[in-house]
């Protein structure tokens, strides 16, 4: 077990760095909030393949927005941006108070924001595998139609 002293010695150590990560985590990912949205909205959620799969689920009865997985990716970002910003903010305020309390509290901070960014940052790569995927079935429903209307046009 830690004691509070080392705690307290380990924080003043790294006070600074987890200022500086949390905000620059922050500020990137406020930064590319928009781009990101954006992107994999026109490039997935407004792909017909996929809306096409949204109305199926919803004639059985699902109730599902088109954009609804989006919103809660746009959420969850905004999390992790807001909470990036605490963390750094809280190393420079509450970090200067030698309790352990206090310094338990900033690095659990830290690390939950950190966390939240790695959430984000699966769901980002889990969202691009999904589009991949859509793009890759589309582009061979694309090319069989293509390779009959070849083959009709040949046997005539």
């Amino acid at each position: 077990m830690v004691s509070p002293e080392e705690l307290i010695k380990y924080h003043e150590e790294f006070r600074t760095a987890l200022f500086v990560s949390g905000f620059t985590i922050g500020s990137f990912l406020f930064s590319m909030k928009t781009f990101i949205l954006k992107t994999m909205r026109d490039d997935y959620y407004d792909n017909e393949e996929y809306q096409r799969k949204i109305r199926q689920r919803r004639n059985l009865g699902q109730e599902i927005g088109f954009y609804t997985p989006l919103k809660n990716f746009s959420r969850l970002l905004m999390s992790a941006i807001v909470l990036s910003f605490i963390s750094a903010l809280s190393q420079i305020s509450i970090g200067y108070i030698s309790d352990y309390r206090a310094v338990a509290f900033c690095l659990f901070i830290a690390i939950f924001s950190w966390v939240l960014v790695a959430v984000a940052i699966y769901y980002v790569g889990s969202n691009w595998s999904q589009a991949l995927d859509l793009a890759e079935t589309t582009a061979t429903e694309h090319e069989k139609y293509i390779n009959s209307k070849d083959s009709d046009e040949t046997s005539k």
